[in-house]
């Protein structure tokens, strides 16, 4: 069976939450709550990051939760979670440009062609849980880490991996 590529996988830049670059971490914040359900069970899931993308609908950077979360902790001076919560003090982080806390997609990155293999190894060695995928120098969509994971799982389903005894 031939491997898969990156573009078999990936999830089109237009398939996920995206915010501009000069919006707020608020607005971000709202974006990605927008993505997020609740399961019978309390579970909730939806998309950890958010597509940052320039006034041509270019993807320019990445902003995930954790980094949403920094952003908001040195804008409270100090790791001091009950200050976190201040409401003036939230309010005054959450008005803060997203290009100012965004990570610049620069590199890593994957291309559209490359193997599964080739990606894993290159998300792993960038100790990132989400690559951009260039085709022809633009992006055109992202991977995650959860991406590969469901690969795993397929192959799993299909009898293709033998438990070991």
């Amino acid at each position: 069976m031939a491997e898969k590529l990156v573009k078999e996988i990936m999830v089109p830049v237009s398939g996920y939450a995206t915010v501009h670059a000069n919006d707020t971490l608020a607005t971000a914040i709202h974006v990605l709550r927008e993505s997020f359900t609740r399961d019978n069970w309390g579970v909730v899931t939806g998309h950890r990051s958010v597509l940052v993308l320039d006034d041509r609908e270019d993807l320019v950077g990445i902003l995930t939760i954790r980094t949403i979360l920094k952003a908001i902790e040195v804008q409270s001076i100090g790791p001091s979670w009950a200050s976190l919560f201040a409401g003036p003090i939230i309010k005054s982080g959450l008005n803060m440009p997203v290009r100012e806390v965004m990570r610049p997609v620069v590199k890593p990155y994957v291309k559209a062609n490359d193997t599964v293999t080739q990606a894993i190894h290159t998300l792993l060695r960038s100790q990132v849980n989400i690559l951009p995928v260039l085709d022809r120098g633009k992006v055109v969509g992202i991977v995650r880490s959860i991406d590969f994971f469901e690969i795993i799982g397929e192959i799993l389903g299909n009898g293709e991996i033998k438990q070991w005894a």
